[in-house]
């Protein structure tokens, strides 16, 4: 327990400052933050102009509309970029001088991504308020305090899980030369997957089943579903059950990837 309460403690060091580091760059974060809600507003207009026109989809304008309005603000607050960082100090040998740390080179990026996503959050807040209420009469908005939690919940544990595939994908670098196709195959794949291009309820039927208990759906979908998709009792349950059973199996393996490959790196400086 005290590992655990020491690496907390650097966390919380690392990221107080990262944000003061991070700081001088806030017209940056606002002009980023623009960007990444710009696509989603784009696409809630393309479907709305798609249904006011007499196209049949398999959910209304409200879910629409409450999908693409949080779309911005969970893609954000689950995003991981550190995949290909990590793999280059691995493949450079900056993983060296960590080693010889108190603590991991993970809790470096653990500090980075929550420090980044604060800022970021200050900037992106107000212009999803600005979005809602523009929409705020055709969107759907649990009128408990229910809802918000699981919505909360199910981002953090969306947040590990993509977090814990990029370390899985860049711990790949301790064998590969670079893994940089690998990175970019996984945000493309996620994209789609994920439902931040398309809502995975307008998927195409025989897609169901895959695309309902893929891991990619549980680190953004879901935490939009849970309010805009009004699910029941039961989904919610299979839900996170899901999407914490895959954090734990992925968590275990991309540990395993790591410290296999920890002992690799130093074994060739041995």
């Amino acid at each position: 327990m005290s590992t655990v309460v020491r690496n907390l403690r650097i966390v919380r060091r690392m990221t107080a400052a990262e944000i003061a580091q991070q700081s001088v760059y806030r017209a940056a974060w606002i002009i980023f933050m623009l960007a990444n809600i710009c696509v989603p507003i784009i696409s809630l207009l393309i479907w709305r102009t798609a249904l006011a026109s007499g196209a049949h989809l398999p959910v209304d304008e409200r879910y629409v509309t409450t999908y693409f309005v949080l779309l911005g603000f969970v893609t954000m607050a689950t995003s991981s970029w550190m995949a290909g960082f990590l793999a280059q100090d691995i493949r450079l040998g900056k993983l060296s001088s960590w080693m010889i740390r108190p603590a991991s080179l993970l809790v470096g990026f653990v500090a980075n991504n929550l420090s980044e996503k604060f800022l970021k959050l200050i900037a992106l807040v107000p212009m999803i308020g600005i979005v809602w209420w523009i929409f705020r009469d055709s969107m759907t908005i649990p009128a408990g305090p229910g809802h918000w939690v699981l919505f909360a919940v199910s981002i953090l544990l969306g947040a590990v899980l993509v977090f814990t595939i990029d370390i899985l994908i860049a711990s790949l670098a301790f064998w590969m030369d670079d893994v940089s196709a690998l990175v970019q195959a996984r945000v493309i794949i996620s994209g789609v997957l994920s439902g931040a291009v398309v809502p995975l309820a307008l998927m195409p039927s025989w897609s169901r089943g895959f695309v309902d208990h893929q891991p990619f759906r549980y680190t953004v979908s879901f935490p939009v579903e849970i309010v805009a998709g009004q699910l029941t009792g039961r989904e919610l349950l299979t839900g996170f059950g899901f999407q914490l059973g895959y954090v734990v199996v992925l968590g275990i393996l991309a540990r395993a990837v790591w410290a296999a490959g920890i002992r690799a790196y130093s074994a060739v400086g041995a």
